[in-house]
């Protein structure tokens, strides 16, 4: 029925053209999996010194820090985990580098600052510098940084990062590896390691299960079991556990992250692209920006800072700071870019000087104009930031200026110093304290209207515990007597003047007072051994000096002092 092609050979292959298992294999072949560095090797053979460590770390971890952001344990925590970190290194061969001694330093003391504030701002940011100059330490123990630039050191913590998180599943892999080498080791000896994990495995699901049936089948038990339930806070357990196995395992993850050292020391040289178009472009800006410089300085500095006609101090002030700081902001990473992407050139390098120059008349118009906006409203914390911030881009904005001429300035080195300084300074300087010194000093006050005074009040009441020597301190708010010290009186807040204010008046001038009062009286009773708090305590002593308000009532007597009246015909009135 069907016919023989018989004008086909018979080997020739009538079939699709596949590849051959010998092809196949070649590209799996190609794949070589990376080998392992000689600190890999001895983590993996010494994995009870940094398996045990890790586990300790995270242990110490979780009880330094569970449900704690500013406690007293947080110094300990900074110096137990560079302990952790120096002791690993030794136990790999990794030298300790003496100038590291900056950044051990710097971390220390964010760990104190931690303790000494409670500004819930300060403390996330102490936080994440404690981590990048953390990672920026183990980079510099574990390679030779020397001659790494920005670039090169971004590229760096970044690939970090990334095998890190890589890393996560390194120490049970290690665990087994090093305990098969043991099993092989010592032949004729059972493991019974693996055994175990496997019954603990099938045990934890099998237990859950059988207790939930038996709590459906009697009543006793189920009413027994709930009884234990509600004793045992098994929620809390559950997140102390799993912060606890986190912690081990990123711990261990960025020792192998930096054992595998994967990372080229060398910096390549990046500067290649043509000069000529980084130069019509800030050829361009630069006359922009001499323009606006000029004006500045003839109208802004040289005619004593008088307002345009028409204009207020908030529309003037807020209408340009904020896009001056957004130019400043960019015109350092502008010069950055030029001299880390773009072949060297002197014109360029003549260009860049004039947008420097041009960018320190732009920092000094930007302060300026944020201190004429303090002067006339309030002042806080972002405010101070602002400030801060300018301060430090106009010193990298200095060094970006010598490194345009000496490509050997250590500008990385240089920023991290400048950037950390600086923030250590402030950290240390508790900006409330002195957002709340300047809103109630009485002279700012008399300069408010109403509404400010009314601003003022509802953000000093959501200040931290570092303001309460100033807020709950009668010497220097005026709302809490109407008497300076001297005897002579406050014409500024005389509650005892009936004919201008009522019992009314007086409450609802004094209620965010109440609510700051209450604030720190709910932290100072939550305060215990291992969340001790130095500026919580602080707050705790102005707490009994004053003794303006009692607990028992929303808010309590104040003492009204007539001006000219001594203390012993010093009126009571109980606010209600």
């Amino acid at each position: 029925m069907y016919q023989n092609n018989t004008n086909i050979p018979c080997n020739q292959n009538t079939y699709p053209n596949y590849p051959q298992p010998a092809m196949m294999a070649q590209p799996a072949a190609a794949v070589k999996k990376p080998e392992d560095s000689i600190y890999t090797k001895r983590i993996r053979e010494h994995f009870p010194f940094f398996g045990l460590g890790s586990a300790l770390y995270a242990l110490f971890y979780t009880f330094c820090l569970y449900k704690n952001a500013s406690g007293i344990t947080y110094p300990f925590f900074v110096a137990g985990t560079l302990c952790y970190f120096f002791f690993s290194m030794k136990k790999l061969g990794v030298p300790y580098k003496k100038d590291s001694a900056f950044y051990i330093v710097s971390i220390i003391l964010l760990g104190i600052s931690n303790c000494l504030t409670g500004s819930q701002p300060l403390l996330i940011i102490n936080k994440l510098g404690i981590f990048l100059l953390s990672f920026t330490l183990m980079i510099h123990t574990v390679y030779l940084d020397r001659g790494w630039n920005l670039p090169k050191y971004l590229g760096a913590l970044t690939e970090m990062a990334g095998t890190a998180c890589a890393c996560a599943l390194r120490p049970f892999k290690d665990m087994s590896c090093y305990f098969d080498a043991q099993k092989q080791a010592k032949t004729g000896k059972k493991n019974y390691v693996t055994p175990v994990l496997a019954g603990i495995a099938i045990t934890i699901p099998v237990l859950a299960l059988m207790t939930m049936l038996l709590a459906g089948a009697d009543a006793v038990f189920s009413d027994m079991l709930s009884d234990i339930l509600y004793a045992v806070n098994f929620m809390t357990i559950f997140k102390v556990c799993f912060l606890t196995v986190f912690v081990f395992i990123c711990s261990y993850a960025v020792i192998s992250a930096l054992g595998m050292k994967n990372i080229r020391e060398q910096t390549a040289d990046l500067r290649v692209l043509e000069p000529i178009t980084a130069i019509i472009v800030t050829a361009a800006l630069s006359v922009l920006y001499l323009t606006f410089s000029m004006i500045q300085i003839l109208y802004l500095f040289i005619g004593n800072m008088q307002l345009p006609e028409g204009y207020t101090y908030s529309s003037y002030a807020r209408q340009g700071f904020f896009q001056l700081l957004t130019v400043c902001v960019l015109n350092l990473v502008i010069v950055l870019v030029c001299l880390y992407f773009f072949r060297e050139n002197m014109a360029l390098k003549i260009i860049l000087t004039v947008i420097s120059g041009c960018t320190f008349i732009m920092i000094l118009s930007s302060a300026l104009r944020m201190l004429m906006y303090i002067k006339r409203y309030n002042l806080t914390f972002l405010r101070i930031i602002v400030l801060w911030a300018l301060a430090v881009i106009f010193l990298l904005m200095a060094g970006v200026t010598v490194f345009i001429y000496r490509n050997s300035f250590p500008l990385f080195t240089y920023g991290t110093i400048i950037v950390t300084v600086f923030y250590i300074g402030l950290s240390f300087a508790h900006p409330d304290y002195w957002i709340a010194r300047y809103n109630l000093d009485p002279a700012h006050i008399a300069c408010l209207n109403e509404y400010d005074v009314y601003d003022s009040k509802r953000y000093l009441c959501s200040l931290s515990a570092d303001a309460a020597p100033i807020l709950l301190n009668e010497k220097t708010n005026p709302y809490l007597r109407t008497e300076t010290a001297n005897g002579s009186g406050n014409d500024v807040l005389d509650y005892s003047d009936t004919a201008q204010y009522t019992q009314q008046d007086v409450t609802e001038e004094l209620a965010w007072l109440q609510r700051y009062h209450d604030k720190t009286e709910a932290l100072r009773e939550d305060m215990h051994i291992r969340n001790f708090n130095f500026s919580v305590y602080t707050a705790g002593r102005y707490l009994d000096r004053t003794a303006r308000y009692s607990s028992a009532a929303p808010i309590s007597r104040i003492t009204l002092i007539p001006i000219g009246i001594d203390n012993k015909n010093a009126q009571t009135s109980d606010i209600a």
